[in-house]
């Protein structure tokens, strides 16, 4: 008996591995962003369990990668697999950034409009986001004027 045998696909898109119920890897839920004038600016693919996201330009073309860690540490990598930075929450409910050389270059907070602020290693606010209708955010600079918005 091989062992592709005991491996079946059934339409849900869940495998079922020796009466085991496991995820189909291949599914993914999908971010869009956009700019704010409403044109395609990328997308994301996060896969089912939360530990990998794949980003692309709005061409389709992979543009970097995400990893999360088990303690929520996320690091971050280029199209060619280079580190380039990394997160871990923090204390007050947001993240610590970090470039590639462990050099911290910001953190965020949540807020109160179901986003986050951002700020700079220095303190100063850079930007910030709020929950939008879609599923997803809305991001602004540190003016208030509207960046951009990503979709689920």
């Amino acid at each position: 008996m091989s062992k592709t045998s005991h491996i079946h696909f059934v339409s849900t898109g869940l495998c079922l591995i020796l009466g085991l119920v496991l995820p189909d890897p291949s599914l993914a839920e999908t971010t869009r962003y956009y700019d704010s004038q409403g044109r395609s600016a990328g997308s994301s693919r996060e896969s089912l369990d939360g530990s990998r996201t794949r980003h692309y330009d709005s061409h389709g073309r992979n543009i970097g990668s995400t990893r999360r860690d088990l303690d929520g540490r996320t690091r971050t990598y280029d199209e060619s697999g280079r580190l380039t930075g990394t997160s871990r929450p923090n204390s007050r409910g947001g993240s610590d950034y970090y470039n590639a050389r462990g050099q911290r270059e910001g953190y965020s907070r949540p807020n109160s409009r179901g986003g986050y602020n951002y700020y700079d290693a220095s303190g100063r606010l850079t930007g910030s986001s709020r929950a939008n209708s879609r599923g997803g955010q809305d991001f602004y600079d540190a003016s208030g004027r509207h960046q951009g918005s990503s979709r689920r």
